[in-house]
């Protein structure tokens, strides 16, 4: 034992000695001054000792950084010793009153010592952490530990992953991106992360400051014989934000599918709220809003058009997906420019420990996507690539429309993405995405229409509590039609291009998540130009100007952790929208229609010369209470500005139609939403119940004259009208999340309807009165399960139910001037037949030993199983008596099966 401790000892020992016979107050009562604010602890020690019989024992290097760093006035000498010494390993003794003894408590070492003998006994990943320094740092009641947890080597994120303050009964669960945060006490602890496959990972920390600490958790492969791993809840029902949904790639993989083809859009539309029109739809409706409202973002970039072969698949290759986010309601301030619903998509980043790959192939595309370092641990590659052969199916089908025969069917998409570990702080990523689609009809027309995007992302984290992102970058999207009739040879072409930068702040600052930054998208149109192609063609070339426009917006945000019930989020988002020249608008005579006959004068622009500008203000609040550990109720609020309106007078997006900025004669559409719900999970998460209520208000909408022509039309605002919309409904969903049977129930009960009066006759629809929007589907059901028949065999299904969407019919018909004329409902009075469709699949996967050179899955699956000839529409034909008669188009009027088979490697 060191001189100095054996002195220290004998002194204390003596000491109470002398003193064991002494009654009197105790000196740990004595009232402090206030002037202690600011000195060192052992400076206060011996002016209390020169005022009074007290006695203080203890060694100087074990308190000669600590001080009183706050006002103790009127406060107890126990007040100020149990404040300074909380969280560390020192504390005192009262001895007879007079004596205060400063001893080092071991309890806290010996058990972080024992957890991480343990640990590294049973050959875990052991790492160390230190932030801050003991009497250094700001005295605070706790610190905020925060990170991410992911898959070492592919940095796929890792959710619901278990944190664990060993030697304790706090316990957290990451959510669905593998994003945690953990309040400790300040001081030593030993954190153990775990997750099901993987091996366990020991954090020894030392923390007086908050800090990130990331986490990379080694995958295992084990052999399993009789062991039953159950299933995990696929979302934290009770803690997650309201109207936000995670997507589990995994679970997307083991679904049934059209085709065997695994599709991210399919699945959104099986949530609850989300719909869609029919099976050649693209896109997806949510809460009552159209396809354009809503913005979907690929590595922070937009996308205008999701979709393959009008609907039928995806744009997004799941291989090359790595973390997907869905908002239908408390959409975060970061986000907007859509009225109606936020996904979010990420690519994955490449392994950058080993290479590695996956493969499919099914009855219509294959795919394969590889990945690994180029530089060992600092930079890495992750490239995917899917194609179809799916000429086959189009010569399959009959139709009265058409002689598909010789038709053909062509699509593919790209995905290459670099990432580079700068330094511990900082990652740079560059990303390029590509897809393009053909589709043509013999001796008629071809469509083609492609994406395309190139950006960049730097994150970076200044300090363990301040981290940033910032993304550059271009997109274009656009189509053109190819006629190919002799006479008429032409070619149609549209395009828009945007330009992105953005720079986003997070700062953890206490029990606060404050979130700010700024975006801005450069667009420019080409709204239509018409070239011909044959010298013989009588096409004339025709060309509508290009537009511009820049959007801009500033946001701020604060996630507030209140207390252990209370949750609030609260932000704001300032949007400018500026149209600008070059640019000819046509001025109209006042108190007239907009009508091209009614132009008076045209106004010209110069180049860079504001047109129209916006300014908007979008406040955004999201409210959480928690009811007990397992049930809450929830709040949100939103206002959402879209500045850019998808033109069409068809239900379903094609791909000829066309986006309209905002300008003189278009506003931009203005959305405001509520939601309140409740949500419960139970037995463990087991199972989980919700029920969310909406109601969403909705200006400027865009909808269309009757016979109004869209396509190269110069004088659209003439074509166009604007008025007003609300949508309103409710949500439930039922989980079980555990077992040998786990599946999802989703119910929604939704209206949606539109109002366009304008002050004169031809700016009304519906003669001014409210009508149903093309999407307005009251009643939806989903049915999705999964059943266990085997450790290896899964049987997937899932049923849809949704009421047939509203259609204008003509009712009777005339002749006039020798031609027939039909006379047609007011708009959206009749419905199409209800639509309904059950998919079943087989999963089949291939043995757990922990030594192979790949693993593959079998997936069988038939999509409508019973053969249900859903109507897509309702056409009319001219008869001899001149009413027109109807007949129903199914797109898919018969059970579908198909095979796939997926390697990994």
């Amino acid at each position: 034992m060191p001189i100095e401790k054996i002195k220290f000892t004998l002194t204390v020992l003596l000491f109470l000695f002398s003193f064991s016979g002494l009654k009197a107050q105790s000196i740990i009562d004595y009232q402090l001054k206030g002037n202690e604010s600011g000195k060192s602890l052992e400076t206060v020690f011996q002016e209390i000792q020169n005022e009074t019989n007290a006695r203080f024992f203890y060694l100087p290097e074990w308190i000669m950084d600590f001080n009183f760093d706050r006002n103790f006035e009127g406060k107890t000498l126990k007040d100020a010793l149990d404040y300074i010494f909380e969280g560390t390993n020192l504390s005192y003794k009262n001895v007879y009153n007079h004596a205060i003894v400063i001893v080092k408590d071991p309890t806290q070492a010996l058990s972080r010592r024992n957890s991480i003998a343990l640990a590294m006994s049973q050959e875990k990943k052991v790492k160390q952490y230190k932030f801050g320094e003991i009497g250094k740092s700001k005295k605070v009641a706790k610190v905020v530990i925060s990170g991410k947890i992911t898959e070492s080597g592919s940095d796929e994120a890792l959710p619901f992953a278990i944190v664990q303050v060993s030697s304790s009964s706090n316990v957290i669960t990451a959510d669905g991106n593998g994003n945690y945060k953990l309040e400790l006490s300040p001081g030593p602890n030993v954190l153990n992360f775990s997750f099901i496959d993987h091996d366990n990972f020991i954090v020894d920390l030392i923390a007086y400051e908050d800090g990130v600490v990331d986490v990379a958790m080694d995958k295992v492969s084990v052999e399993l014989e009789e062991v039953v791993i159950e299933g995990r809840a696929d979302q934290e029902l009770a803690t997650s934000r309201i109207g936000q949904t995670q997507i589990i790639i995994s679970d997307i993989k083991r679904a049934p599918a059209f085709l065997g083809e695994v599709d991210l859009i399919k699945q959104i539309q099986n949530l609850p709220g989300v719909t869609s029109v029919g099976e050649a739809a693209t896109g997806f409706n949510v809460r009552g809003g159209s396809v354009d409202q809503n913005l979907v973002l690929y590595d922070g970039m937009p996308v205008f058009n999701s979709s393959h072969v009008f609907g039928f698949f995806s744009a997004f290759n799941p291989e090359a997906v790595d973390d997907v986010s869905f908002f239908r309601g408390g959409i975060p301030a970061e986000y907007g420019g859509r009225v109606s619903s936020v996904l979010d998509i990420k690519s994955k980043d490449g392994n950058y420990e080993k290479w590695s790959g996956k493969a499919g192939i099914g009855m219509i595309t294959s795919n394969v996507m590889v990945n690994g370092p180029l530089e060992k641990g600092k930079t890495a590659l992750a490239a995917s690539l899917r194609s179809t052969y799916s000429n086959w199916l189009m010569r399959s089908i009959k139709t009265d429309y058409a002689n598909l025969k010789e038709s053909k069917v062509s699509f593919y998409d790209a995905t290459l993405k670099l990432t580079h570990l700068v330094s511990p702080d900082t990652k740079l990523s560059f990303t390029g995405y590509s897809s393009r689609d053909g589709f043509s009809l013999e001796g008629d027309t071809t469509y083609n229409w492609q994406n395309l995007q190139l950006s960049g992302k730097v994150d970076h984290q200044f300090s363990p509590i301040l981290g940033a992102e910032f993304i550059a970058g271009v997109t274009s999207y656009g189509y053109n039609v190819e006629n190919d009739v002799p006479r008429t040879e032409s070619e149609l072409r549209f395009s828009i291009r945007t330009t992105v930068l953005k720079a986003g702040f997070n700062l953890q600052h206490g029990s606060h998540a404050l979130n700010f930054g700024w975006n801005m998208m450069h667009y420019r149109f080409n709204p239509g130009q018409l070239t011909p192609t044959s010298a013989n063609s009588n096409s004339r070339d025709f060309a509508i100007d290009k537009q511009y426009s820049i959007e801009n917006a500033f946001y701020f945000s604060d996630a507030w952790q209140v207390n252990s019930q209370v949750f609030v989020e609260a932000g704001l988002r300032v949007p400018l929208f500026m149209a600008f020249g070059p640019a000819d608008v046509y001025q109209y005579e006042a108190g007239l229609p907009i009508e091209r006959n009614n132009i008076t004068d045209t106004v010209s622009y110069g180049k860079f010369r504001p047109t129209k500008s916006y300014l908007g203000f979008e406040p955004r609040v999201s409210f959480r209470y928690m009811l007990s550990g397992t049930s809450s109720v929830k709040f949100g609020y939103n206002r959402m500005y879209q500045f850019l309106h998808l033109v069409t007078n068809t239900t379903a997006v094609t791909p000829i139609d066309i986006w309209q900025p905002s300008g003189p004669y278009f506003k931009p559409q203005i959305a405001n939403q509520i939601s309140l719900g409740y949500f419960q999970d139970f037995e463990d998460k087991k199972y989980g119940f919700s029920t969310e209520g909406f109601y969403k208000t909705l200006g400027n909408i865009v909808d269309f004259k009757d016979g109004a022509q869209l396509i190269l039309n110069n004088t659209i605002e003439a074509d166009l009208l604007q008025g007003t919309g609300r949508a309103y409904g409710i949500e439930t969903s039922i989980y079980k999340n555990k077992g040998r049977l786990t599946g999802t129930i989703n119910y929604t009960y939704s209206r949606s309807f539109r109002t366009v009066n304008g002050p004169l006759p031809s700016e009304k629809i519906n003669r001014g009165k409210e009508y149903p929007s093309n999407f307005d589907q009251p009643h939806i059901f989903n049915l999705s399960w999964k059943y266990n028949i085997t450790k290896r065999h899964y049987f997937t299904g899932n049923f849809t139910y949704h009421t047939g969407r509203p259609v204008t019919i003509p009712l009777s018909g005339f002749l006039f001037e020798n031609t027939n004329v039909a006379y047609f409902s007011t708009r959206n009075q009749y419905r199409i037949p209800d639509y309904h469709r059950m998919d079943v699949a087989l999963v089949i996967e291939g043995n757990h030993k922990r030594r192979k050179w790949a693993e593959g899955t079998w997936v069988i699956s038939l999509y409508n199983a019973y053969g249900r000839k859903n109507p897509y529409s309702i056409f009319f034909k001219s008869s001899r008596n001149g009413v027109p008669e109807p007949y129903q188009l199914s797109i898919v009027g018969t059970v579908l099966p198909s095979i796939s088979y997926n390697l990994k490697f």
